[in-house]
C-alpha cells in the first residue's frame, strides 16, 4: 500500500483502523463461519471454516470474496486467538488451506492440540458447533461507497487479508461451561490451561511469570484465566 492509498484508509475509516500483527494500521471484523470436521483429516485436530464473506456486517458493510489478496497471509498462515500475538499461547494452529471457493473464504485450520492446551479447547469449542465464527484482520484496498437505497453503507471491493483469528476464546465463561458439560471441553486441559496460567485460587491478581508482557496482552491473559477458573468452578 503506498502512501496516497494509506492516506485514503485514513481518511474513509477515521476511528476504527486497528494495529494488525505487521504493525500496518487496518481493520477487524468478525465472520460468521460454517465449522466442519473434514472426512480426510487422517486423525489430525484439523477444522474447516467456510466463511460468508458477503454478508452484510455490523458496520453495515460488505466484504467481496473475489476481492480477498492472500499472499501475504499465506507466508506466515497462523490462526491465533483474538489478535493477540504477544505470548506463544495465543497461537492456536496453522492454516493449511486459505483460498476463496465459490464466492466463500475458505480455511482448513491445523490445531496445536499436542503442545497447546489452549488449541485443544478451542478445538473441542469448535467442533462441538459452541463457536462458529472467526475474525479477519485485513487491509481495505479498494471500495465503494453505498448509494441510496442499496442497503449497505460501504462495499469492499480489493482487500489484503493479513490475519485470521478465533473469537471468544475463551473469553466467555458460558462457551467454557457448556463445552465442558457437552464433552466438547474436558477437565483435565481447563485444569493444565489453568496452571500454565498459574491462576491464583482467589482474588483478582494475575500472577503469570516470565517476560513482561504489555496491556493488552495481560489484560487477555487475565481475562483468560479468570474464566477458566470460573468454567471449573460452575460445571
Amino acid at each position: 500500500m503506498n502512501n496516497e492509498q494509506m492516506t485514503g484508509v485514513e481518511q474513509a475509516f477515521a476511528g476504527r483502523l486497528a494495529p494488525l500483527c505487521d504493525g500496518r494500521a487496518g481493520l477487524r471484523g468478525g465472520l460468521m463461519a460454517e465449522v466442519r470436521e473434514p472426512a480426510d483429516a487422517g486423525g489430525r485436530a484439523v477444522i474447516d471454516f467456510i466463511a460468508s464473506s458477503e454478508r452484510l456486517d455490523r458496520c453495515d458493510e460488505i466484504i467481496c470474496a473475489s476481492g480477498w489478496r492472500l499472499e501475504t497471509y499465506r507466508k506466515n498462515p497462523v490462526f491465533q486467538n483474538a489478535h493477540q500475538y504477544g505470548d506463544v499461547l495465543f497461537t492456536l494452529g496453522r492454516a493449511l488451506e486459505t483460498e476463496v471457493r465459490s464466492g466463500r473464504l475458505y480455511q482448513r485450520v491445523e490445531f496445536a492440540v499436542d503442545v497447546n492446551p489452549l488449541a485443544r479447547i478451542a478445538y473441542g469449542l469448535y467442533r462441538g458447533r459452541f463457536l462458529n465464527a472467526v475474525s479477519v484482520g485485513f487491509l481495505p484496498l479498494r471500495w465503494e461507497e453505498g448509494a441510496p437505497g442499496a442497503g449497505y453503507r460501504r462495499k469492499h471491493l480489493e482487500q489484503e487479508l493479513i490475519e485470521v483469528s478465533a473469537v471468544c476464546i475463551p473469553a466467555n465463561p458460558e462457551a467454557l461451561q457448556l463445552g465442558l458439560k457437552g464433552g466438547a471441553v474436558s477437565r483435565g486441559d481447563l485444569r493444565e490451561l489453568a496452571e500454565l496460567l498459574r491462576t491464583p485460587a482467589a482474588g483478582n491478581e494475575f500472577c503469570g511469570g516470565g517476560a513482561s508482557r504489555g496491556n493488552r496482552e495481560e489484560a487477555q491473559l487475565l481475562q483468560l484465566a479468570r474464566a477458566v477458573r470460573q468454567a471449573l468452578g460452575g460445571a
